[in-house]
């Protein structure tokens, strides 16, 4: 198991508020007793939950319990029977009778059902609010993970400024540099318009090419460039085009040359040129 790829698929959000089935259920369960990380990672969540939950999480009323009471108390007094006054009777020595009636009282029942309502009350009020502060929870961590995709673009795109930026400080140092040679290799008869240059130090030996207008090869082909001496061609690598022709390609280092050629191969180059497909060459000054 990719234990990394399964903490981060969102089956451990969805098992610890209960949105799995009875198999995914059981496969959790086993992960967790198999994998520390998927464990902790169970553990973490619930703790971040409770945590959200907590940070919004509002205390029923004070008076509550007062109300309550208090609605007991109104109907016990609705139900109350009149108690009858004592009258009084015509001989002074009759002691008059009065009769008590006792008051009616409330069920147990009936006090069973108003705690019920009143438990039942603040538990749907709960579960709307957890369901309420659950999905600003999940909200802002999709909001996180966006603003973390965002950065790592921005990152990409940073890194790719700086090397091009990099790249074109070297290409701006070695067109200051003397002892750098520079070859115009124009079209042949057969490939007439295309240009491209050969930035050479016969002393330390790099060579650079700049593809500046060769038109784009077949996907089975790439162009390779050739350092000729006294008529032998002797490989000096292969150099990509397109998005890369604006900018020099360091090849291979060349010891001696008194000419430069380009010819299209095989992708991967040709341990000898193929002649008749040449595109552009120039010769050494001096």
């Amino acid at each position: 198991m990719d234990v990394q790829r399964y903490i981060s698929s969102g089956i451990i959000e969805n098992h610890v508020i209960g949105l799995v089935s009875e198999a995914e259920n059981r496969e959790m369960e086993a992960a967790i007793q198999q994998h520390p990380e998927v464990k902790a990672a169970v553990d973490a969540v619930q703790l971040d939950m409770e945590k959200y939950v907590m940070m919004y999480a509002k205390r029923p009323p004070v008076d509550l319990k007062k109300q309550i009471f208090n609605k007991l108390k109104q109907d016990t007094v609705a139900n109350e029977p009149d108690i009858p006054v004592a009258q009084p009777v015509a001989d002074e020595e009759e002691i008059p009778v009065i009769d008590y009636a006792p008051k009616k009282t409330v069920s147990p029942l009936r006090i069973w059902q108003y705690g019920a309502a009143a438990a039942f009350t603040l538990l749907v009020a709960s579960a709307v609010m957890n369901i309420a502060y659950y999905t600003k929870y999940n909200d802002s961590r999709n909001q996180y993970a966006s603003l973390q995709s965002s950065q790592s673009a921005f990152t990409v795109e940073k890194d790719s400024l700086t090397a091009q930026l990099h790249h074109a400080q070297e290409e701006l140092t070695m067109m200051k540099d003397p002892a750098f040679k520079w070859i115009k290799m124009l079209g042949t008869p057969r490939h007439t318009g295309n240009v491209a240059t050969i930035c050479w130090d016969p002393e330390s030996k790099a060579t650079f090419i700049l593809a500046q207008k060769l038109p784009e090869p077949p996907p089975d082909m790439q162009y390779q460039l050739w350092a000729i001496v006294n008529g032998k061609c002797i490989d000096a690598g292969v150099f990509a085009t397109g998005d890369l022709s604006a900018s020099m390609q360091k090849v291979k280092d060349v010891v001696n040359a008194q000419a430069f050629a380009v010819t299209l191969e095989k992708k991967g180059g040709s341990p000898t040129p193929t002649l008749d497909q040449m595109f552009v060459a120039g010769k050494v000054a001096g």
